[in-house]
């Protein structure tokens, strides 16, 4: 039984319109051209007998590159399952339904729209190479307006059809006509100029303002394209794009109407340019106020007056669109689109290659909506190059570039999509939020200073990168970060890097390890200045075979939390507030020459090992100011909340300002115990050691230890029970006297700088380790250089100035050609570097120096040198001297 027809529906006579639905000759071109004419007539003919719905029965309909069918207005063209396969052709640009008669409500549905891509010819002589326009449905961009034709469509419906096979497009939509007019005459040469001053929104009356600048004409609104329409738009230049160079267009102008004798009619502010301005009733003529002072030259500004056709509450919906060489929807001046609910893939073949692109007549693009496809497999997805208010929504997207947004983009939200292998790249302001991203990178790049919010997404094995331009245009809130053992399949890594410029992130979470040498949390290393963190927890982020963790970019964390992160490298300036440390195995903090790491009112809870730990290091700055180090879990005596290899250590600085240490073992607060350079300076104060914790340090670092509470007690370094006789001491400092009520003094004052101890004098050929101190004529030196011999000759030790150096070489001759060496014989090369060299094996050296290089022995002659270091003294300083104060009578 076949299915009822509805009275308001036709369904195509075959015979009566000479239209067949078989094809056995898919380049015939008189069958083309009998159905592309039959079936036009016959649409045309029923939409004159009132009927809503053409129906096409059942078959393939063979359509003529050269005569697109033309659907009409209030009327379905239903195809019934039918295909419509253009003919096998040679043309650059085809089109098998076009849209160009300005329709109105008009929808296609239920059938196939088939090209000829697989037996289209690509070398006919005088088309276009690229042949990339056969299109599917074309609302094209080349009409006669002297036919009624044009692309003003309204409320156009695809839906249901399958698109394959094009060149081009299975969808393209253009913006067409358009005008530029001067007071009375259009010309293509026209542009809108422009004197200082505003004008009074209220009354139309000119008014003087330095602030702003007025259309120094009247700008007439008479002509037909604009009275039909009634509507009309401030636009750019001929591309349709550019304003100038010198009109500013992130802000928007007003516009003022006059009446034909020349009275006020009405105005409308804030206007934004490439927007519709509507032509209020009686309006003949208007003048515009851009909020702006300079007046732009010739060459800088672009602004023309257009009324154009375009393409507007245009549907496409349940579309399965693919194999398309071009695009699957073309965008290219329309305004409330919506795409919904579509299959779009494997487009490929001419670019751009895209599922969909907006992108010519630029501005003109606005209201978007994609929402609901399914698009993948295609080397781009979305593409959006110019215009403003496009929503990607629920979409999901995979494999190819998801999305790219340039910079004359603005207003881009792209919200509750799962995107997977694919990337997102946008240069302009966009909102993304609520996706969902597996093995996807998202970069935000520095094609615009526009604002941009990422909230509320879920990054699994994922990435983003944020790289605008301008400080705090950004926003990060509200994501996780996760990283699993499938994120290796990831096209473009995973986590985070922080761009040059500073921006905001709050509410975020980073869980989970990289295995390569990349991390989870990065940034510009060489930034000048720095993020703000707010409330970001990372979580188990160590890696296990070598304990690395994530790189601290510049910036300030506050009242972050850091469990189980591996060791934590700050870049240059770092701040943390408030901030939380939980860690155990390894060394939190790795400080290496960062500008400034500052801590305050942190939370440390350590188990083994160091919080804080000098490497390698001539300039650091490490302040630690009113802490809390609880490490009441404590494993081991031998830790050192802060350590280091001093060794390394010819620099810096460390500020331990009113912290708390409190311990469950006997552990220090601070190990430094040995001279490091005299550059490097530590200052401990205010600070509050609980129990059995301590410090050490070398005996240098003492003068800036003060009101520090260790085991209850308030400086006790400061009390003595006879004269100091160990520490370094500055002029003034005072000793007290513990045994004072007997002794009848109050204590000891000293009255020379230097060091209570009493060292060791120089010895000859004697083996110094790095540290050890000797005392030469009542001053203090400390040795440098490890497992180094001092010569057989006492150096001239200096006295001043303070931190000079000497090296141990007096009475080590040069070496000389053709002499007898002893063994235990000692000589320097003739160019004095780090090393000399001690006679090993006995004999006599040849007639030229060696070449010493790095080797431990040489051969020279018949001797045999060993190759020894030298030994090289600092002076710390002088024995210091006491004097008894504070007489008690």
């Amino acid at each position: 039984m076949s299915p009822q027809i509805s009275q308001s529906s036709y369904v195509l006579e075959l015979d009566r319109w000479g239209v067949s639905n078989t094809v056995s000759n898919f380049g015939d071109k008189t069958l083309s051209t009998n159905n592309s004419n039959g079936i036009n007539n016959a649409i045309v003919w029923a939409s004159q007998q009132g009927y809503t719905e053409f129906v096409f029965p059942r078959g393939v309909y063979l359509i003529d590159e050269t005569i697109p069918i033309q659907p009409q207005s209030f009327m379905t063209l239903n195809l019934g399952g039918s295909t419509l396969r253009i003919r096998n052709n040679g043309l650059a640009s085809y089109s098998v339904i076009s849209f160009k008669q300005n329709q109105m409500f008009s929808r296609v549905t239920n059938g196939i729209i088939q090209g000829d891509r697989y037996n289209h010819d690509y070398t006919t002589p005088g088309q276009a190479a690229t042949h990339e326009w056969g299109m599917g449905i074309l609302f094209p961009n080349v009409v006669n307006s002297n036919k009624g034709e044009g692309t003003n469509t309204r409320f156009i419906s695809i839906d249901n059809i399958e698109f394959l096979d094009l060149t081009g497009d299975a969808v393209s939509l253009f913006a067409t006509g358009g005008a530029i007019y001067t007071t009375t005459t259009p010309t293509k040469s026209y542009k809108i100029t422009f004197e200082s001053g505003s004008i009074n929104t209220k009354d139309g009356s000119l008014i003087a303002d330095s602030t702003k600048i007025r259309s120094n004409i009247f700008i007439d609104l008479t002509n037909s394209q604009i009275t039909n329409w009634k509507y009309f738009g401030v636009y750019g230049d001929i591309s349709y794009q550019s304003l100038g160079s010198e009109i500013d267009g992130t802000v928007p102008f007003d516009i003022i109407f006059y009446n034909s004798n020349g009275t006020y009619n009405s105005s409308i502010t804030n206007v934004e340019f490439f927007d519709e301005i509507p032509l209020p009733d009686g309006a003949t003529s208007a003048k515009i106020v851009l909020h702006q002072a300079n007046i732009p030259s010739s060459t800088g500004n672009g602004l023309t007056l257009r009324s154009m056709t375009i393409p507007k509450f245009t549907f496409i919906e349940k579309c399965h669109i693919h194999h398309n060489r071009r695009l699957g929807v073309a965008l290219q001046g329309a305004k409330f689109v919506w795409v919904k609910n579509n299959d779009i893939h494997h487009i490929s073949g001419t670019g751009p290659s895209a599922a969909l692109d907006v992108e010519d007549n630029y501005s003109l693009n606005q209201n978007l909506w994609i929402e609901d496809n399914f698009l993948h497999d295609s080397p781009l997805q979305l593409v959006f190059v110019k215009g403003k208010n496009f929503h990607i929504r629920n979409n999901k997207i995979e494999r190819g570039i998801g999305i790219t947004g340039y910079p004359g983009v603005s207003k881009l939200y792209i919200n509750g999509n799962y995107f997977k292998d694919t990337s997102v790249n946008i240069n302009g302001e966009c909102i993304i939020d609520n996706n969902n991203l597996n093995r996807t990178g998202v970069t935000l790049n520095n094609g615009t200073t526009d604002p941009a919010l990422v909230d509320n997404n879920t990054f699994l094995n994922s990435s983003l990168s944020v790289n605008r331009p301008k400080a705090y245009s950004v926003t990060i809130s509200n994501c996780k970060f996760t990283v699993d053992s499938d994120y290796s399949n990831a096209i473009s890594g995973a986590g985070f890097s922080a761009g040059t410029y500073p921006q905001t992130m709050a509410n975020c979470l980073f869980e989970g390890f990289l295995a390569s040498s990349s991390v989870i949390f990065n940034g510009d290393e060489n930034a000048t200045e720095g993020w703000a963190y707010n409330n970001i927890l990372f979580n188990n982020t160590k890696k296990p075979n070598n304990n690395a963790g994530i790189k601290i970019p510049r910036g300030t964390y506050i009242n972050c939390k850091f469990n189980n992160t591996g060791i934590l490298s700050p870049n240059k300036h770092v701040e943390f507030i408030g901030c939380t440390f939980i860690w155990n195995g390894y060394n939190l903090f790795n400080i290496s020459n960062n500008e400034l790491a500052r801590f305050v009112n942190c939370y440390f809870y350590g188990g083994s090992n160091p919080a804080f730990y000098f490497s390698t290091v001539n300039k650091a700055q490490l302040d630690l100011i009113n802490n809390l180090f609880d490490y009441t879990k404590a494993t081991s005596s031998s830790i050192n909340i802060i350590d280091g290899y001093w060794y390394n250590v010819t620099g810096g600085k460390i500020l331990v300002d009113g912290n708390r240490f409190k311990s469950n073992l006997a552990i220090k607060a601070i190990n430094s115990p040995i001279p490091t350079s005299d550059q490097f300076e530590i200052t401990f104060i205010n600070n509050t050691l609980e129990g059995a914790i301590n410090f050490l340090v070398d005996i240098t670092q003492m003068p800036l230890f003060r009101n520090n509470t260790i085991g209850n007690e308030l400086d006790p370094y400061n009390w003595s029970t006879t004269v100091p006789t160990t520490g370094y001491y500055k002029l003034g400092k005072q000793i007290l006297n513990r045994n004072m009520a007997s002794d009848g003094f109050m204590g000891w004052v000293c009255i020379k700088e230097g060091f209570a101890e009493t060292y060791p004098t120089w010895q000859p050929s004697k083996i110094y380790n790095t540290s050890d101190k000797i005392s030469v004529n009542g001053y203090i030196y400390y040795s440098t250089v490890w497992n180094a011999k001092s010569s057989s000759t006492m150096p001239n030790f200096p006295t001043n100035p303070l931190y000079s150096t000497v090296k141990d070489i007096a009475g080590i001759s040069t070496w000389k050609a053709k002499t007898t060496y002893s063994i235990g014989d000692k000589i320097l090369p003739s160019s004095v570097s780090e090393s000399y060299y001690e006679c090993t094996t006995a004999g006599t050296t040849g007639n030229i120096e060696p070449s010493w290089g790095t080797a431990s022995t040489i051969t020279d002659g018949t001797v045999v040198w060993t190759k020894r270091n030298i030994q090289v003294w600092k002076l710390l300083g002088s024995k210091a001297s006491f004097k008894k104060f504070g007489i008690l009578s």
